[in-house]
């Protein structure tokens, strides 16, 4: 599962901590926004509850669009490689 972490405040102001990536056993992009450190109690929104995860970077996009979070640039452009190319990795990438 490749990995993706950056910290960012939402437009509504809150601190969050989110982690992204592609996940190559499932074949599906995963996106999980954690308010402060990324723990499960601290869960804002996880893919996981979405049916068959997020399939495209366009949906990775857009949840974090609706949370209001800006994605460090060239983030989208690595998730499409990562998927394209089917890599992961478990170490995580922090932007």
């Amino acid at each position: 599962m490749g990995k993706h972490l950056f910290s960012s405040t939402t437009s509504a102001g809150q601190q969050v901590n989110v982690q992204c990536g592609w996940d190559r056993p499932l074949q599906h992009h995963y996106l999980t926004v954690f308010a402060g450190e990324a723990v499960p109690e601290n869960v804002l929104y996880t893919s996981l509850m979405e049916r068959g995860g997020l399939p495209d970077v366009d949906r990775v996009a857009d949840q974090l669009e609706e949370w209001g979070i800006e994605a460090p640039e060239g983030l989208y452009e690595r998730l499409w490689l990562d998927s394209e190319f089917n890599e992961s990795s478990n170490e995580g990438k922090q932007w």
